[in-house]
This record gives structure tokens, C-alpha cells and sequence, in this order.
């Protein structure tokens, strides 16, 4: 083989490398997004949990202390 077509063929090898390289490189970091995208998901599905559950109780105590504040009045006659 001459030489210029080795040389050629090298080029070609080393290209190739660095694109496959990168291609993993890509796919490495699209699978990294996608599992930080599901826990930030989590998260804020978690958050509004916790401030719907917070809320609810919020909600429990008022109507339980207006019920105590009914019944107080009838309990002292």
C-alpha cells in the first residue's frame, strides 16, 4: 500500500474514534439529564405533597377548634 493511503486510512481510523467518542460521550450525558429531570419531578411532586398534607391539617385543626369553641358554651350551662 503507498504511504499516502495509509496515511489517509489513519485519518480516517482517528476520525471515526473521536466520533464515536463523542456519540458515547452524548448519550452518556442524555441518560444523566434524564435522571436528573425525574428527580427534580420527584421533588417538586414530593413538595406539593407535603404542602397539600400541611394544608389539610391546617384545615383539621380550624374546624376542630371551632368545634371546641361551639361546644364550650353548651358545656358550661
Amino acid at each position: 500500500m503507498p504511504r499516502a493511503e495509509l496515511t489517509r486510512m489513519g485519518i480516517a481510523c482517528a476520525v471515526a474514534i473521536v466520533a464515536i467518542s463523542f456519540l458515547a460521550l452524548d448519550a452518556i450525558v442524555d441518560v444523566n439529564s434524564s435522571v436528573i429531570t425525574k428527580r427534580i419531578e420527584m421533588a417538586q411532586a414530593s413538595i406539593a405533597d407535603a404542602a397539600m398534607s400541611q394544608h389539610q391539617l391546617a384545615s383539621a385543626v380550624q374546624a376542630w377548634a371551632r368545634r371546641g369553641h361551639q361546644k364550650q358554651p353548651s358545656a358550661v350551662e
